[in-house]
């Protein structure tokens, strides 16, 4: 028995396929289809061919890949027993939940007494997808390891760019050469940042910041996390992004991860940063009174550096008052004997050379 799930939007389209009822996988993710697609012939067209060497069918590379299912890569999830023994689950089928352009399916594993989740929605006013997973167990369990939905990476990609950085060298853009095993990056402090930023950009082949065609990964989680960017032996991709290897400290009975933001650009780099940036700004960061204009300040960083000088601070003031501005920032170099970045980084005390009448004259 086979099943078909599809959300579509103005300029992406994504497919789900399950065979006698197995966790699904994506056979389908790029520039819309008509609606009347035959899936069957997708899925079809989708299966990897049996050649020498091989067994009898390929394991699916499924939204949680099972090692159950002699899945050769890296599993979905990673989890033991109160008495620390590996379970190796083998998820069937249980129900679905469609609202809208958001879909919801639930697979259990009786035997294991274990449940898991896919969550699936679609944005379309900002090219968006958004997906988690979740996990619940009817005894208390230790996960080591549990990915987000798993998307396959495009054959028509020969690299990968990540990102990077440090202070004064934030964002810094690498290209990782597509190679066979396993690319990690994993953040394992406990917050994200320019250092392990957990982004991910698929170009193909040919792709440029205005054309060709890119898939765009974000893990929304401002802790640890870990990605996984592995080449099967058979040639498949996977894409995982999960919390860092380790990090749900304890046993618990239900786990689930952050979600993972996603989108198809048939525009180049820069529509997936179109679509990232629509949608943090309409549905993620949302004001209490959204007609009203966004709160302006003004930082007098880059106008005056160390150099503090109480007349030209409000002259300063004055100015970003004309412009529209309703909150005066003093950055560095008002405390301790701040004249440059080599000392009194920690000492708060108003520096008495600059201001011998403290702060309360910039009122």
């Amino acid at each position: 028995m086979s099943q078909f799930w599809r959300l579509d939007g103005p300029v992406q389209t994504l497919i789900l396929a399950a065979e006698q009822e197995r966790l699904p996988q994506v056979i389908y993710w790029g520039a819309p289809l008509p609606a009347s697609e035959d899936c069957a012939a997708l899925a079809a067209a989708h299966a990897m061919d049996i050649t020498g060497g091989m067994l009898d069918a390929n394991p699916e590379l499924s939204i949680c890949p099972e090692a159950s299912q002699t899945f050769p890569g890296q599993p979905g999830l990673i989890c033991r027993d109160a008495q620390g023994r590996v379970l190796r689950p083998n998820f069937r089928f249980s129900q679905e939940l469609t609202q809208d352009n958001s879909l919801c399916l639930t697979y259990a594993d009786k035997e294991l007494g274990l449940t898991y989740e896919a969550h699936f929605e679609l944005t379309a006013s900002s090219n968006m997808l958004t997906c988690w997973s979740r996990l619940t167990a009817m005894q208390p369990l230790m996960v080591n390891w549990l990915a987000a939905p798993v998307f396959p990476a495009t054959q028509l990609s020969d690299a990968m760019i990540g990102f990077s950085g440090r202070w004064i060298g934030e964002f810094q853009t690498h290209t990782i050469p597509w190679r066979p095993g396993i690319h990690k990056r994993e953040s394992r402090t406990g917050r994200s940042g320019h250092e392990h930023f957990p982004g991910l950009i698929l170009p193909e082949v040919g792709a440029r910041n205005t054309t060709g065609r890119a898939y765009g990964f974000h893990y929304g989680w401002s802790g640890g996390h870990q990605m996984i960017a592995e080449e099967l032996p058979d040639g498949r991709r996977q894409i995982q992004f999960g919390h860092a290897c380790d990090s749900h400290n304890g046993l618990s009975q239900s786990f689930e991860t952050a979600k993972l933001y996603a989108v198809f650009s048939d525009k180049g780099l820069n529509g997936c940063g179109t679509a990232f940036q629509r949608h943090l700004r309409d549905h993620i960061l949302t004001f209490p009174e959204a007609s009203l204009p966004r709160p302006v300040h003004y930082n007098c960083w880059e106008a005056i550096y160390f150099d503090h000088d109480l007349d030209s601070l409000k002259d300063i003031a004055t100015r970003a008052k004309r412009l529209g501005a309703e909150r005066f920032v003093l950055d560095d170099g008002w405390f301790g004997r701040r004249d440059d970045d080599s000392s009194s980084l920690g000492d708060w005390q108003i520096d008495p050379r600059k201001y011998p009448n403290g702060l309360d004259p910039l009122d």
